[in-house]
C-alpha cells in the first residue's frame, strides 16, 4: 500500500457535488492509473459505467476540459467518481491492486471523516467561548448605563472604610500611660 501512498502526497480527494449534495470524490483518470489497467481510460471507464449501471450526477460528474498538453488542443472528459463507485471499480479489477486501492480509500476517507469531525469540534469550542465573551462585555454595558460614573468612586469609599475597619489600631497614647 505505501507505493499508492507515495502518488500523491496530497489528500487524494476532491470536492465534488453528487445526489444533490456536496461530497468527496476522486478522478476516474487516476484512479486507471493506480490499477495499472491496460485498456485505453475512455474505453475502461464507459464499459464500467454501463457495466454496474452508475449514474451521472448520482455515482459521478463529467468535466470536460481542453487538453493543455496536447498540440491539436483536443478535448478531454474528466470524470469524478465518488468514494463508493472508486471503492466499487477497485473491486472490479479483480486483483490484488485492485483490493489494496479499496482498503487505500476507506482509511483516505476515514482520516478526512476525523480531519471534518475534530475542525468541527473546534468551531464549536471557539464559537462558545465567544458567546460567553459576547454575553459578558453585554452585561458590563449594561451595568455602566445603569450605574455610569458613580459606581467607581462609590466602592473606592467602601473599598477605603473596610480596610481601615480591618487595621488593628494602635493606642499610642495608651502606650505613654504604661511607660511612667
Amino acid at each position: 500500500m505505501n507505493a499508492i501512498v507515495k502518488i500523491k502526497n496530497q489528500t487524494p480527494f476532491i470536492e465534488v457535488e453528487l445526489n444533490g449534495k456536496v461530497q468527496l470524490g476522486v478522478n476516474a483518470r487516476d484512479l486507471h492509473k493506480m490499477l495499472d489497467v491496460k485498456s485505453d481510460f475512455s474505453h475502461w471507464i464507459n464499459r464500467r459505467i454501463k457495466q454496474c449501471g452508475f449514474e451521472e450526477n448520482y455515482d459521478f460528474t463529467k468535466v470536460v476540459k481542453k487538453d493543455e498538453l496536447s498540440k491539436t488542443g483536443q478535448w478531454i472528459t474528466e470524470y469524478i467518481i465518488s468514494v463508493d463507485m472508486t471503492k466499487h471499480l477497485g473491486m472490479m479489477e479483480r486483483n490484488a491492486k485492485g483490493h489494496e486501492i479499496r482498503k487505500y480509500y476507506i482509511e483516505q476517507e476515514e482520516l478526512a471523516r476525523q480531519l471534518k469531525d475534530g475542525l468541527q469540534v473546534r468551531i464549536g469550542k471557539l464559537s462558545a467561548q465567544l458567546e460567553l465573551i459576547t454575553q459578558g462585555l453585554s452585561e458590563a454595558g449594561r451595568f455602566l448605563v445603569v450605574n455610569g460614573k458613580q459606581t467607581k468612586p462609590t466602592i473606592l469609599k467602601e473599598l477605603d472604610e473596610l480596610i481601615k475597619e480591618a487595621q488593628p489600631s494602635l493606642d499610642f497614647d495608651q502606650d505613654k500611660n504604661n511607660d511612667k
